[in-house]
């Protein structure tokens, strides 16, 4: 070995570990996706005072990328692979709300651009897709807008990175493999049970709300959480983890922020598939009841990056993203990339949510709300929390208080995660890991 050639070695090993790592991320976020052409079967717009949504219904399912610039109130660009549309989507078609109009234009290769024209400039609040389902003959891909300025928009529209293709070929080098005889066919193991995370909001020396009649959140949440643990644990395809186990927990000897915190890395440490927080909630106006259920909003999706690489927490889909220090592109293309994908997942979870405990108890009217919310902060795992009922309101704490009432509630949350995973057949356990090193 000459000079420096311990060095080469090293240098190799590291560009082999980027290629497996590269190759792997490609497969698992293009697992699911049809190679075969997509076609357009409407565009819809739901316009509200300050927010629009687009609902693009897709027969196949979408490859696409979100891009726009400057144009009058802006333009928002969704760049389809390999689809097929009407011929009357090529002209310019009527939109609303914060889109004045839309239309078609083919690109190479069977692409094709949705140029959206904005009337009031607005900010993408979120994109995600909802698969088919017993409900849902299409594929349908969803673009929430917000109201919001230029620079707004602009920030808004997630980043794109150079082609994984050829980061691929430049950090890797072609050599020559001796050939592996094939492994003997034996038959696949059982899937892995998926590893559900409840949370008892709440508990140890923090009641949360006090109801009307003197009843604690921190009491009925326990109480929810354990219920919800035998009916998902009986159907035998969960593991479930509670954050913790009763009002006197050890684990809780913390200040609240420490002990949101450890709520949040428990989740990622116990590669968890889902996360759902139960809560009760409050307020002045004791006519209001009713459940809703919580995703996490841009600005707390914005925290999560930033708090995850101020506390050290480099870790995403159990790889340290420190390791490609002189591909620094990619460390910064993991997180956005599992934040995108676990927004998307938690929204299509959210929904399942709503959908199960719709006719089961009073939902609000609007039931999905989003926030910026300490515990839902994990780049990699799908969470929502659940605002059962309202302390304040006399029916609604006599429901919490009621184990009838919350093995109801409960059983529907169980039914919405079965619905969740029969829609998301290929995720069986998380591949988010430990936190910070």
């Amino acid at each position: 070995m000459g000079p420096g050639g311990g060095a080469g070695v090293e240098d190799r090993t590291m560009r082999t570990a980027i290629f497996v790592f590269i190759t792997g991320i490609v497969a698992f976020f293009a697992a699911g996706l049809d190679a075969h052409s997509a076609e357009l079967k409407s565009v819809r717009f739901g316009p509200e005072p300050a927010k629009t949504r687009i609902v693009f219904d897709i027969a196949g399912a979408p490859d696409y990328t979100l891009s726009g610039d400057e144009t009058g109130n802006g333009r928002l660009f969704v760049d389809f692979k390999k689809i097929s549309i009407p011929s009357s989507a090529l002209a310019v078609q009527p939109a609303a709300g914060h889109v004045a109009n839309y239309q078609f234009i083919a690109q190479n290769g069977g692409a094709m651009r949705a140029v959206l024209t904005f009337k009031k400039t607005a900010k993408i609040a979120e994109h995600f897709i909802i698969e088919p389902s017993a409900k849902v003959k299409n594929h349908r891909l969803v673009i929430d807008l917000a109201a919001g300025d230029m620079a707004a928009f602009m920030d808004s529209i997630p980043a794109q990175y150079p082609d994984l293709a050829s980061v691929i070929e430049e950090a890797t080098t072609p050599g020559v493999t001796e050939a592996t005889p094939p492994a003997p066919q034996v038959a696949p193991p059982p899937p892995p049970k998926r590893v559900i995370v409840v949370d008892a909001g709440h508990g140890g020396r923090d009641p949360g709300a006090i109801g009307s009649g003197g009843t604690y959140e921190k009491t009925v949440t326990m109480a929810a959480a354990l219920q919800l643990k035998e009916v998902l644990e009986k159907t035998g395809r969960y593991d479930v983890v509670l954050t913790r186990e009763s009002d006197k927990d050890p684990r809780m000897k913390r200040r609240q922020a420490e002990e949101l915190a450890r709520r949040e890395t428990l989740a990622r440490d116990a590669n968890a598939a889902l996360f759902i927080s139960l809560h009760a909630d409050a307020l002045a106006d004791k006519d209001v009841r009713g459940a809703s259920v919580y995703t996490l909003s841009d600005k707390g999706t914005e925290r999560a990056t930033k708090l995850a690489k101020s506390e050290g927490n480099y870790t995403v889909y159990q790889l340290d993203t420190r390791e490609f220090e002189n591909e620094a592109f990619v460390g910064d293309m993991l997180f956005d990339i599992a934040t995108d994908k676990t927004n998307s997942a938690s929204s299509r979870f959210a929904q399942n949510l709503l959908d199960a405990l719709s006719g089961k108890t009073k939902m609000l009217n609007r039931s999905h709300r989003k926030a910026d919310l300490r515990v839902l902060l994990a780049p990699d795992v799908p969470a929502v929390l659940l605002e059962m009922a309202y302390m304040s309101n006399a029916k609604d704490e006599a429901n919490l208080k009621s184990k009838a009432w919350r093995a109801k509630i409960m059983a529907a949350v169980a039914d919405a995660i079965d619905a969740y995973f029969e829609d998301n057949p290929q995720q069986y356990a998380q591949t988010g890991g430990a936190g910070g090193n």
